[in-house]
């Protein structure tokens, strides 16, 4: 009797630490459960925030392309202004006109030249 005592009294303690390992399962089991619900509700907010960044990141472009073009158009105008301004002053102009008065004597209207006197 004292085996067949011993041999339920180990049963008892398989079938105690069988529960309590049920127990145990059950409990991880709802939380793998609430970790897959938070992991999928992560995933969610990730792919939104994915979106979200590509949006920003293609309106940072534009913005950056559009005042790349405006820099570019910029400078092609002080580029065209530098050139306007340097051809002006470095191309050929005609000579000043050289007009001779031929030397003239002195009448009554006229003025007197140096070293005359009035009269």
């Amino acid at each position: 009797m004292a085996g067949l005592a011993r041999c339920q009294r180990e049963a008892e303690e398989v079938t105690e630490l069988m529960k309590q390992n049920f127990a145990r399962a059950l409990e991880r089991d709802g939380r793998l459960s609430d970790l897959d619900s938070r992991a999928q509700e992560l995933r969610a907010m990730g792919e939104t925030f994915s979106r979200s960044t590509r949006a920003v990141a293609q309106q940072q472009r534009r913005g950056h392309r559009r005042w790349r073009l405006v820099a570019i158009g910029l400078a092609a105008l002080l580029l065209l202004f530098l050139l306007a301004l340097g051809l002006a002053l470095w191309l050929p102009r005609p000579p000043p006109a050289i007009v001779t008065v031929p030397p003239s004597t002195a009448t009554a209207g006229s003025l007197p030249g140096p070293g005359e006197t009035l009269q």
